[in-house]
């Protein structure tokens, strides 16, 4: 990753404003019971399933976001992070040589994921500013291997989310082909403007041809938990479940034992605690001259550096070294480094003192 080289170049007083990790704790009740399960004794391996009260939860969460019924029993897998939800979904729908669709820029895990899985990943490019998905786009890259696409909807990095009409024309042409669509959904609880996160598991005719990938960890703002999720119909959750126990056994089990301790109110609601931030970060960086839209969703902003003259490799180095301040250049994000030479990724969920004195070194920095 290129940001590890930043890190290091940076040394240690850097402010961070580009990993998404939130300075939140997570409810009490929640680290109060994963205390409570290593002092009973929970040390040994879990329903590999996931425990099964935990399943119900996440059922639950998503009967509430839905409106749709989950059967935990056989629809719900838990897994080590969203990061091996999406591996072992992949693993579960292509075999060594099929392609995989990715809508780019992309989260930089997703290539190396789909080649550990075999696969092949073919990019669908989303064109800036807006960052819409056509079907023209996806058409141009369909092929007779094309066996799954992956939709990562708030999107990690551009903060697209996308609408009925992008859902429905996706869905449409996996079903259509054949095709499975693996939905990345970490971000479902971080919407802004009114919108709302609509998911492939509300739509009747797609969920057959779906999975869902999600995160505890990042509904409670406690990112190193690692717990997430697979949600399929019960005939695909017997392959990932089987997938599953032969990579990881299972996931963690006193940690499991603390999240089944959450409460629909501990629920992360990123509109209200992220809204406001969102939109000093987004003025801070239109102040300076980067090209930015407000992001719909998501914990990030893709800024643009062309009209400051500067490289995004450049220019994040430069504030690295010189600022001590980290951004993510863009080139990770796309399949041709120079395509992201021109986007810094930045997020504003580190706090809101973190961003005002990021902003403020950047400003100095560049004045």
């Amino acid at each position: 990753m290129e940001l590890a080289g930043l890190q290091r170049l940076s040394g240690t007083g850097a402010l961070d404003i580009a990993l998404g990790i939130p300075p939140g704790d997570p409810p009490a009740a929640v680290v109060e019971a994963a205390v409570s399960a290593l002092r009973r004794g929970l040390h040994q391996y879990a329903d590999p399933a996931g425990l099964p009260e935990l399943r119900a939860l996440i059922a639950a969460d998503a009967f509430r976001t839905h409106g749709v019924v989950v059967d935990p029993d056989t629809e719900v897998t838990v897994t080590v992070g969203a990061t091996e939800g999406l591996l072992t979904a992949l693993l579960a729908v292509t075999d060594p040589g099929d392609e995989v669709l990715l809508l780019e820029p992309y989260f930089e895990l997703y290539p190396g994921v789909v080649e550990l899985a075999g696969a092949v990943p073919r990019a669908v490019r989303l064109e800036a500013p807006d960052w819409r998905l056509t079907e023209a786009a996806v058409v141009r890259v369909l092929s007779p291997r094309t066996r799954a696409v992956v939709l990562n909807t708030p999107h990690n990095p551009t903060g697209r989310v996308f609408d009925s009409h992008e859902l429905r024309l996706l869905m449409d042409i996996c079903a259509e082909q054949g095709i499975v669509c693996i939905t990345d959904e970490v971000y479902d609880c971080t919407v802004f403007d009114g919108r709302r996160h609509l998911s492939p598991l509300a739509m009747p005719r797609a969920r057959p041809d779906s999975i869902v990938v999600g995160s505890l960890s990042k509904k409670l703002q406690m990112t190193g938990w690692r717990i997430g999720y697979c949600i399929a119909d019960p005939e695909t959750t017997t392959v990932l479940r089987t997938i599953h126990e032969h990579t990881t056994v299972g996931t963690n089990h006193p940690l499991q034992a603390g999240a089944q301790a959450l409460t629909a109110s501990d629920v992360l609601d990123g509109r209200l605690l992220f809204q406001q931030q969102r939109d000093e970060l987004v003025a801070g960086l239109s102040s300076l001259g980067f090209t930015v839209s407000p992001p719909e969703g998501g914990w990030f902003v893709f800024a643009g550096t062309e009209a400051l003259g500067w490289s995004a490799r450049e220019l994040s180095r430069a504030l690295a070294v010189s600022a001590g301040v980290l951004v993510a250049p863009g080139t990770p994000f796309f399949g041709r480094p120079e395509d992201g030479d021109r986007w810094i990724r930045t997020t504003f969920v580190r706090g809101a003192e973190t961003t005002r004195a990021a902003l403020d070194r950047m400003a100095a920095y560049l004045s």
